[in-house]
This record gives C-alpha cells, sequence and structure tokens, in this order.
C-alpha cells in the first residue's frame, strides 16, 4: 500500500516537472552590445517556432528600463545578427519578436498587463549582410502560437 501512494506521488510530481519545464523558453539571457559610446542590454527569451512552419525558432527581444544603451529596436537588424552567432541561430530562420511592456520604462509597473509586440523577419542580401527586418504588429495571442504555447507572460 505504501509502495503504491509512494509511487502515484511519484508520477504526479513527474507529470507536473515534465508540464512546467516544457512551458518554459530554451534560452532565457540578458544580452549586452556596444553602440557607438554607449552599451545598451535587453532580455532574450529563445523559443521554439511553431509546428508545420519553416521557421525553427522564436526569439523574443525585451526592451528593459536599465537600458542606458541604444533602444532595441534602434539597433535590431544589429541584435539579430549579434543574439544569431551567439546563439547558434540563423537569423533567417526563426521569428523575432520584440517586446515592451511595464519593465521596460523606469518607474512604471513592471507588472502591468499593457503590452506591445513587433513581429520581425530577416532576409539575406545578395551580398550575403542581414536586411533590414520587416515588421509587423502581433498580439499577445500571436505570440503565444509563435512559440509553439510556451509563452507565458
Amino acid at each position: 500500500m505504501f509502495y503504491g501512494i509512494r509511487l502515484c506521488v511519484f508520477a504526479i510530481l513527474a507529470v507536473c516537472v515534465v508540464g512546467s519545464a516544457a512551458a518554459q523558453p530554451r534560452i532565457d539571457t540578458t544580452i549586452t552590445w556596444r553602440s557607438y559610446s554607449r552599451t545598451g542590454t535587453a532580455a532574450v527569451q529563445v523559443y521554439p517556432g511553431p509546428p508545420d512552419e519553416e521557421e525553427t525558432h522564436t526569439v523574443v527581444v525585451k526592451e528593459l528600463a536599465e537600458n542606458r544603451g541604444p533602444s532595441t529596436i534602434e539597433d535590431f537588424q544589429y541584435l539579430a545578427d549579434l543574439i544569431g552567432r551567439r546563439l547558434g541561430i540563423n537569423p533567417t530562420e526563426a521569428y523575432w519578436v520584440l517586446h515592451w511592456g511595464g519593465f521596460s520604462f523606469e518607474g512604471a509597473d513592471p507588472d502591468a498587463d499593457k503590452a506591445v509586440f513587433l513581429r520581425a523577419t530577416f532576409n539575406r542580401t545578395k551580398s550575403g549582410t542581414l536586411s533590414s527586418p520587416y515588421w509587423n504588429v502581433v498580439s499577445e495571442p500571436d505570440v503565444r502560437t509563435l512559440t509553439d504555447r510556451r509563452w507565458n507572460e
């Protein structure tokens, strides 16, 4: 009897741990970059791309209030290339999402529900350099779809 209860508890805990691990990004880190004389900082989360699409990853870049450098949108082409090199992601095979929320502004409530999401995609030019991004405004449900339902903000 006691063995059966322990086995049942273990099985329930295993399901909970596996379920919560699946909801996490594959990578959750902070990136810094130099732009002229200022250093920028942003949060980066990498998720698997949506199933049945060419894009293998969705990269969410969060503008942080403590960023003293250029805005992420200002340096986004450079950031996508830098993140791609550092994390082994081809920028042309990923969806890129810029995310602004309460955490993006000093004095704002970091847990505020208001948010703005921009999706970007890239191509390579004939010379092999990264093109300027193609932008679309997306909603939070769109971000959930782009992250294979793993987005949980």
